[in-house]
Order: C-alpha cells, then structure tokens, then sequence
C-alpha cells in the first residue's frame, strides 16, 4: 500500500443504509464524532447506499457507532450493516478506486490557469498601428489609377478602367495622341493608341 494509504487507512469504517438520507446522515455523524476522512460514497441496486470512512481505529470505531445510533434514531431510515476493518490490506484500495488525498489537494488548490492577453486586443495596440501607418511611404496619385506596366498590358483589364485613369496612362506612355486628342478621345481610341505605344516600347 502506497505510504499516503498508510497513514490515513489505519482503519476502515463502513455503514450500509437502504436509502440516501440516512446516508447522509450516517456520514454527518461520523465525521462529527472523530477524526476520520470520507472516502467514498458508494451506489448499488435496491437503493443501497455505503459511506467508506478511514482513520485510526479507535476513531473509526467511534465514528461508526455513532453512526449506527443516528441512523436507528432518524424516522425512515433503514440500515442494513455497519463494520470496521483495522489495517485494511493494501489489495484494498483496487476495490475502492480512490483518489490519493495529495491529488485531491492539488486539484482543488490549483489555480485556474489564465491565457495570457492577446498584444493585439490591448489599448497599446491601435498607437502601434498609427505610428505604422504615419511612417508608410505615401503612394503616387495616380499609382492605384495606373495599369501594370507596358510589358504587361492587358487590353481586358484596360477596359475596365476608368476613363480617366485610361487618359493618365496613355499621357504617361507618350502615345501618338495629343494631349487635346487625349482629353477629347473616348475609350476605344485610347485603348488603341495604349496598345500602339506599349507595342513600340517592346520592339
């Protein structure tokens, strides 16, 4: 038997009742009458409920005698046995599938663990963000409004551009056209003149 059995399980203690509440009592009492440890409570069919406690083994003694007059005394109540077992064998504590008691400390001691906050959620975050933006380097007017460069012309993607956008690019790569004929010309005249000047500049 492990050494935190040893020091608990001097002795072992039950009591049998047909029904919960004399249960409850029977346990009540006995933890009241000596220092002992509840150890389980333990369910079976027809209703029958046994409370396991252990301590030394006058204590447990005790504790299962006054549990044993409780339960006689409580109306309804029903109990079926009642028995102590000193120096329990350590085989013991297979059929009792019991949690060790320094287990049951550091589960109920432990602190809940926390995440730590998301850098992004915190106030600081947005200040960080401005300074980032502010030292972006600031983008040409017409650098959203222009096409992909001349060697990668596109005449689908062209058409879908504004008309002025269109006028900027055809200004920019010096078509044939005029900056009158330019202002003046409708879409399919600068998508021509575009694609002439972006053939030039590959030859």
């Amino acid at each position: 038997m492990p050494a935190h059995w040893r020091k608990i399980m001097l002795a072992l203690g039950l009591v049998e009742t047909k029904g919960l509440v004399g249960a409850i009592e029977a346990a009540d009492v006995m933890l009241k009458a000596a220092d002992v440890r509840l150890l389980e409570k333990s369910l079976a069919s027809g209703g029958l409920v046994t409370i396991t406690i252990a301590g030394e083994v006058s204590a447990v003694q005790s504790s299962v005698e006054a549990a044993r007059a409780a339960v006689d005394r409580l109306d309804g109540a029903v109990r079926i046995s009642c028995h102590v077992i000193p120096r329990p064998d350590g085989e013991l504590e297979r059929i009792l599938q019991l949690q060790p008691p320094c287990a049951q400390a550091a589960t109920e001691e432990e602190p809940p663990v926390t995440a730590a906050p998301d850098a992004a959620a915190t106030p600081d975050a947005p200040a960080t963000t401005d300074v980032v933006a502010e030292a972006a380097i600031p983008m040409p007017e017409n650098a959203a409004a222009t096409s992909p460069p001349p060697s990668l012309f596109d005449r689908e993607k062209a058409k879908a551009m504004s008309m002025g956008a269109l006028r900027r690019l055809a200004t920019d790569l010096k078509t044939d056209l005029s900056s009158a004929q330019i202002a003046a010309a409708n879409r399919q005249t600068l998508l021509n003149a575009i694609e002439r000047a972006t053939r030039k500049e590959k030859e």
